[in-house]
């Protein structure tokens, strides 16, 4: 069979496979970044006849998933689809899931009627859908939104950041965002984020960036919500923002995101990217007035498997 585990000179020919399918632009160095970042499962395979890497399989933990679930991903250049590439590819996935594994959990973009057909005849359903957006940085004036800041200023509202954050602000600060997480429509009935997830996902642990949290605090300084960005070379990617539900409806996330923008402009990064669940209609919102651009969504597909 031409399916085999990937190997790190793999690097570059996986990505000829996954950057066109997914719209991303990943460099080899970022892919390799981005796989000693992960901890827990995370195995790749390729489909390689001829010398040549004609499709890709990967299965690894993500968070925004259910329990016991494991992401999954077979991806097929355009051209060699329809020959069983991808089915092969399938099959050596679900001989190497981990036994205790209760489902499947699949991306596929919404433009891509192919892909979804091919899955759903496979058994698998639509959960959810999610719309990934960008934004301009270099393009964008805070000014514009100069009242939207004053609004918040005139309720007592302030902003800060992480930076210089002793470890027990640090830990009060990822159970809020494990709070807010659970609020959100990807984690609806989910279980709650450990800790070390949470430090995970900001990338607190390799590449740390406390300056790149941001909170609005009330005159009496509580908490009134948080949104959080890491960056991927002069990517500027938005992990969540959400807003304490006592402190919604003020008007505030708005206001806390051009906190975020306007420091990552100020970093030299070029991109905002961010991905919001279909049903989040006031964060919807809120990206729509800032001027962020929605690009192609994707569906969440899953298979139970006991």
């Amino acid at each position: 069979m031409p399916v085999r585990e990937y190997r790190q000179a793999d690097a570059q020919a996986w990505l000829n496979v996954v950057n066109p399918a997914l719209g991303r632009s990943i460099t080899p160095e970022q892919l390799r970044t981005q796989d000693a970042r992960v901890k827990g499962l995370n195995r790749r395979w390729v489909f390689e006849e001829a010398g040549r890497v004609l499709g890709v399989a990967r299965l690894n933990e993500f968070p925004f998933v259910p329990a016991g679930f494991v992401q999954a991903s077979v991806i097929v250049a355009p051209e060699e689809r329809g020959k069983g590439v991808g089915g092969q590819l399938a099959a050596v996935l679900r001989d190497a899931l981990p036994a205790a594994t209760k489902g499947l959990s699949v991306s596929v973009r919404d433009n891509d009627p192919y892909s979804l057909d091919w899955a759903q005849k496979r058994g698998f359903r639509q959960v959810a859908h999610r719309f990934a957006s960008e934004l301009d940085l270099q393009a964008f004036d805070p000014a514009a939104f100069q009242a939207d800041l004053d609004r918040a200023a005139a309720q007592g509202v302030t902003f800060t950041t992480l930076a210089d954050a002793d470890a027990a602000t640090l830990e009060r600060y990822l159970n809020l965002h494990a709070d807010r997480l659970m609020e959100t429509p990807d984690l609806n009935g989910h279980a709650r984020w450990r800790l070390g997830q949470v430090r995970q996902t900001l990338h607190l642990d390799d590449d740390p960036h406390p300056e790149r949290i941001f909170l609005p605090v009330s005159a009496t300084g509580e908490w009134l919500g948080n949104t959080a960005v890491v960056a991927h070379g002069d990517l500027a990617y938005n992990e969540l923002t959400a807003i304490h539900p006592q402190a919604r409806g003020r008007g505030l996330a708005l206001p806390l995101k051009v906190q975020a923008i306007q420091a990552m402009q100020q970093a030299g990064l070029k991109t905002m990217r961010t991905n919001n669940h279909s049903l989040n209609a006031p964060m919807l919102a809120v990206n729509r007035h800032l001027g962020v651009v929605q690009k192609t969504g994707a569906f969440e597909l899953h298979l139970a498997l006991n």
